[in-house]
């Protein structure tokens, strides 16, 4: 089956015939919202911000580099402060156990105090934000306020344990130190007399280095035999035998002498280090600050009226605009004349829209609004006297726009010698054929033409109450031979004298034209009755007697009658409610009547809103029909 792709009429259109349910949606949604929002505990809360500050030294920044962490350290502080240690320590503070409680205590303090506490870091900063939910307004602003004083107690206490651990490894490291000093020294001391040799052996080693490196330069110079050449090598010869006459103990005095040197510098840095490490132990200046205090909430965050009813709304109208194209998509009924045309290749003949401006006790009585959402959602479910208004619209209106709509059926049916017997059935009951069936006939009996009207549905038959006739002879009487035809046939005089209170009869022409032939008492084998030789002499009988006849049958799928019935006249339409019956059906039942060779002229689109039925996308239909039969009466009251 061809795909129809939805434009923006068809979402307009879809909005419009689902209105109701998206508006009760939203109604629900709203109501749901509102208590929710009423029966919830109202919820404050309050938020302290802190600053980290990241003090270091050269050398702490030098072991830093040489000691690389890839660690965030403000990601690592807003998971320090709901950490189980900080967490413990704001219980106790804040009174919710005491040193000696149980673990078990302490565990379900620190959770319900971490459901509470939640900590972001503020942008590109070294701000982080500590947000505390309560409750109770005090409660949140004190747990905020208690989280952020802790913690920076705590980030106090761990530097101070930090420069007390540094000081007391110094400290330490110090003494070792001394104790080597003082050992080396005692070993520099005991060399004795040793000590002016080794000395003098000093400068000798320098010049004769000195004299080496000279040698090396002059010897990219010149050759061996050179003066200045042999001049340094006959030097370097006499220090050479100098440096033999020494004791030979200057390598062990340049050592001690050496290490002696180190360990002095060494005990010196390391006391100037302790002496930083005790002022660091003594300043108690943390890398955490208190930037802003936390202060008591004005209202709760979750207790915004006016954010709740337009959230809920919001949510109500999604929901329902869901609900509403789900329902469209799931709905197997045609929507519009396209679809109609395309699903069973027949063209539609025309659409009657839902009956407006009846008399005015009807009018009144919709007004009230549980009988406007009766009528939306059974809109079949009509009055008596609402029937005979609905059935002779074309007589009571003649010049209104559902009158125009069945001419335009009896203009596109081409009726003429050829296609003078039409059968009028639906898919389906309560589609409005029997409306459709006695509005054609009245606006075609309006042209002059002698119309009769037959009414072959002999199980649930609807025209003699339409004309407010008695059901006593008619159709089964003429077929099975027990009536006469003329005593059968019923007319204006027979309409003027019946039950339906019809004052106005001849208020508008036609009706004399018009007449009746009802179906008598209900057989108990109508469709015998119908598949009788007899029937097809009598629709001969009726051909010779009048210009054209309508006959009324029942719906196509329930009962076979509308079939047996069909091959016997010219042509036969289909009535057809859009938007309720699945297309499916539709399609069965000119399948069903094709099948028995008769030929169908087309569909009769019934029950058509403008604005949510099958003409969205003709708008100018209904709005050509309304101008021109406006005017036709405001010429006509001029007159």
């Amino acid at each position: 089956m061809p795909q129809y792709e939805l434009n923006i009429n068809d979402y307009l259109r879809i909005v419009r015939k689902r209105k109701l349910s998206i508006s009760i949606t939203v109604l629900i949604v709203l109501i749901l919202s509102w208590v929710y929002f009423s029966s919830t505990t109202p919820v404050y809360e309050a938020k302290a911000t802190i600053k980290i500050e990241e003090r270091k030294t050269v050398a702490g920044l030098l072991t830093e580099w040489i000691v690389y962490s890839p660690a965030d350290v403000m990601e690592s502080h807003t998971r320090l402060i709901t950490s189980f240690p900080v967490m413990k320590k704001v219980a106790l503070k804040l009174g919710m156990i005491d040193v000696n409680a149980p673990f078990t205590k302490v565990d379900t303090a620190v959770s319900e105090l971490q459901g509470n506490i939640s900590t972001k870091k503020i942008g590109n900063t070294n701000i982080i934000e500590i947000t505390a939910t309560s409750g109770e307004p005090k409660k949140a602003m004190d747990l905020a306020n208690t989280v952020a004083e802790v913690y920076i107690e705590e980030n106090l206490l761990e530097k101070n344990q930090q420069a007390r651990t540094t000081r007391q490894f110094i400290e330490d490291q110090l003494a070792i130190l001394d104790t080597r000093l003082k050992d080396t020294e005692e070993s520099l001391r005991q060399f004795g007399n040793d000590v002016k040799d080794i000395r003098l052996s000093t400068p000798i080693e320098k010049k004769l280095t000195d004299l080496e490196f000279e040698l090396v330069t002059l010897s990219q110079r010149y050759t061996e035999k050179h003066p200045q050449i042999r001049q340094i090598k006959d030097q370097i010869k006499d220090l050479e035998a100098q440096l033999k006459g020494f004791s030979g103990k200057e390598l062990e005095y340049a050592r001690l002498n050496r290490e002696v040197e180190v360990n002095r510098k060494l005990y010196t840095l390391l006391k100037e280090k302790l002496e930083e490490a005790r002022i660091s132990e003594a300043e108690k200046i943390g890398d955490v600050s208190l930037v802003d205090p936390a202060f008591m909430p004005s209202g709760a965050v979750n207790q915004n009226k006016v954010q709740a009813i337009l959230l809920g709304g919001l949510l109500g109208l999604v929901l329902g605009f869901i609900i509403a194209f789900v329902s469209e998509s799931l709905d197997t009924s045609i929507g519009t004349i396209e679809d109609v045309e395309s699903v069973t290749k027949l063209t539609v003949l025309g659409v009657i829209p839902s009956i407006k401006g009846e008399p005015k006790e009807i009018e009144a009585r919709e007004k009230n609004i549980l009988n406007k959402i009766l009528i939306y959602l059974f809109p079949h479910k009509k009055t008596t006297r609402d029937e005979y208004y609905v059935r002779l619209i074309a007589h009571y209106e003649p010049k209104s726009v559902v009158a125009e709509s069945y001419r335009t059926i009896r203009t596109n049916i081409r009726l003429g010698a050829g296609r003078k017997t039409i059968l009028i059935t639906s898919t389906g009951p309560q589609e409005g054929k029997t409306t459709v069936l006695v509005n054609l006939g009245l606006v075609i009996a309006q042209t002059g033409a002698k119309t009769l009207l037959v009414s072959t549905d002999l199980r649930r038959p609807a025209i003699n109450r339409t004309f407010g006739l008695k059901q006593e002879l008619g159709f089964a009487e003429v077929v099975t031979k027990a009536a006469k035809l003329d005593d059968a046939l019923l007319n204006i005089s027979d309409i003027m004298l019946g039950d339906s209170g019809l004052d106005k009869v001849m208020h508008t022409p036609g009706m004399d034209n018009i007449w009746i032939l009802p179906s008598g008492r209900i057989p108990t084998n109508p469709a015998e009755l119908l598949e009788s030789k007899e029937t097809d002499n009598l629709i001969s009988e009726l051909k010779q007697r009048f210009d054209f006849i309508l006959f009324d049958s029942p719906p196509v799928l329930p009962v076979t009658d509308a079939a047996l019935l069909a091959p016997r006249v010219d042509g036969v339409i289909i009535v057809y409610e859009a938007g309720r019956t699945a297309r499916e059906a539709l399609l069965r039942a000119k399948v069903q009547i094709e099948s028995t060779g008769a030929k169908v002229l087309g569909v009769v689109l019934n029950h058509i809103r403008s604005s949510t039925g099958s003409l969205s996308g003709y708008p100018y239909y209904y709005q050509y029909k309304k101008y021109y039969t406006d005017e036709s009466e405001k010429e006509k009251k001029k007159s």
